[in-house]
Formats: C-alpha cells, sequence, structure tokens
C-alpha cells in the first residue's frame, strides 16, 4: 500500500512545532531573564546618601550577599577595598558555589565547587571580609523559597549588620541572570523578616541607582581581585556551553572592557571618572 504523501503545509508544521519547544528548552535551560517591560524606575530617582559618614568609618558592620563567587568582585570591587581601609568589619555570604551544576554531566561539578570557593575566598580576604559563608543552592537554578530566604536571614541575625549589601531585585537589569534576582528577592525578604535590624541596604545590579561611589583611584585593585577568579577567564572545551556557542580564546578583555563601559556609564550620570552605583534604601533611623 502507498504511504500517503506529507504535504508541506504539514512539514511546515511540524519543523515548526520542533522549534519552538528547541527553543523553548534552550530558553528553560539558560539561567537568564529578560523583561519585556521592565519596570520603570522612579521618577523623580532622587539622590539619597546613605550616611556614607558612618559607612566609611572603623567598626561599621557590612554584610555582602551575592549570588556566586565573584560577583562581589565584579560588581563592587573598586568599593569593598574603601571600605576596608576605612575599618569597616566585612562579612560575606555566598548564595550558590558557581558550579554550574545546571549543566549536569557536562562538567566537573565538584571541581567547579572546589575551585570557585577557593577564589572567592583568596578575593573576599584580599578586601578584608572576615568570613565567608557559601550557602551552596543550586547554581543557576536559585529560587526565592522560604529556604533561601532563611538561610540568609540567619547570617544577618548573626552577623548583625549596620548595612547589608545585595542584588537589586525589584530594579534589576533589563537582562540579568537569574540567580541575581532571586538572590536579591530574598535577602530583601530576609533583612525584613530578621529579628536585627539593619540601618540600610544598598542595592547594586541596579536599573534605578541614587548613589553612588567614586572608584576611579581603585580601579586597578577592582581590576586584580576580578583577576582572582581565574576559572572564570579560562576557556575549557570540556564546558557544553563553549561547545554550542563555539567560544575561544581569553574572555579577560571583553569583561574588562564592558565593565569598564558600565563604570564610565555610571561616572557621567554622578559625576565621577567611574563609579560604582547602588539604589540606597533607608530602614531605620
Amino acid at each position: 500500500m502507498a504511504r500517503k504523501k506529507v504535504g508541506w503545509k504539514v512539514r511546515v508544521a511540524r519543523t515548526g512545532g520542533v522549534l519552538v519547544l528547541a527553543m523553548a528548552l534552550i530558553w528553560w535551560w539558560i539561567p537568564w531573564e529578560y523583561d519585556l517591560f521592565p519596570k520603570t524606575p522612579p521618577n523623580p530617582n532622587e539622590r539619597v546618601d546613605p550616611d556614607t559618614l558612618k559607612l566609611f568609618a572603623k567598626g561599621t558592620r557590612v554584610l555582602m550577599v551575592t549570588a556566586h563567587p565573584d560577583d562581589a568582585e565584579f560588581y563592587l570591587g573598586g568599593t569593598l577595598p574603601q571600605l576596608k581601609a576605612s575599618g569597616a568589619i566585612l562579612s560575606l555570604v555566598v548564595c550558590t558555589d558557581g558550579d554550574k551544576s545546571y549543566y549536569g554531566p557536562f562538567t566537573d561539578v565538584a571541581y567547579n565547587r572546589r575551585v570557585r570557593r577557593e577564589e572567592q575566598t583568596a578575593a573576599a580576604k584580599r578586601w578584608g571580609a572576615t568570613d565567608v559563608v557559601y550557602l551552596g543552592f543550586p547554581d543557576g537554578r536559585l529560587t526565592d523559597g522560604d529556604d533561601v530566604t532563611a538561610a540568609i536571614q540567619k547570617q544577618i541575625e548573626r552577623f548583625k549588620p549596620d548595612y547589608v549589601l545585595a542584588f537589586d531585585g525589584e530594579y534589576p537589569p533589563r537582562r540579568s541572570h537569574q540567580d541575581h534576582r532571586r538572590a536579591g528577592e530574598t535577602a530583601t525578604r530576609a533583612v525584613a523578616r530578621a529579628t536585627h535590624r539593619p540601618a540600610w541596604m544598598l542595592l547594586y545590579s541596579t536599573s534605578a541607582p541614587n548613589h553612588a561611589f567614586d572608584v576611579t583611584k581603585t580601579w586597578d585593585e577592582k581590576e586584580a581581585l576580578m583577576k582572582t577568579h581565574a576559572s572564570q577567564f579560562v576557556v575549557s572545551r570540556n564546558d557544553i556551553g563553549n561547545r554550542l556557542f563555539g567560544r575561544t580564546g581569553d574572555p579577560w578583555p571583553l569583561i574588562q572592557s564592558l565593565v569598564y563601559e558600565s563604570a564610565e556609564e555610571t561616572g557621567v550620570i554622578f559625576g565621577f571618572d567611574l563609579a560604582e552605583g547602588v539604589r540606597a534604601v533607608k530602614l531605620k533611623g
């Protein structure tokens, strides 16, 4: 019996369905979010001084919450050395190990975890962190669940910070890592629930900065801190992401350029050569 010929419309529909499914799977797998309709920043977005004399003072307690090893240095690597020099007491909480565990069998998760913790511990020691707490939640799949919130809340109540530095989960960049957003959302919720009340939250990686720190004189130190995360500047053929997207060569020049341009843009807004912006939110006092 002759096989019935499939019409071109059916073939097109099937091919289209496969492509849509493939795109949906890739979108689900890649841990990035893009806002078609981003939240509009406050207008006017008035400048706020987060009591900088207190912030940059001996004995001020500052807790930084990040999503991955290297976030601290990439986003506030020019500000943290200044806090160290001022005599502030610094602590770091890292929500995930940045081990690319969502790559499954295509990467060495245990190796990634060990190396990335070593790099982050070394970098944090350089900018003066008294301790680094690794919460160990899944990389690329961080949620805004109560378990993450409770873990951060525990560290707030332990350290009793005057300032909490965290990702801005309310006004994130239009395109950003989903772990960054979840880390910011849970840190904000943890601050609200904690028995200890910090005076300020300083939210970095924000689309609505109302304060900035001049990092012109500490830029070289920021770059040195970033380079501490050497594993992030080695393109491995064992990495499925590199194989899929054909990445080769040294990624440092591109990353260096992107971070520098961001600091220049923030500097233009706030009147500095190079700056790191935050959204300062007063909590008490």
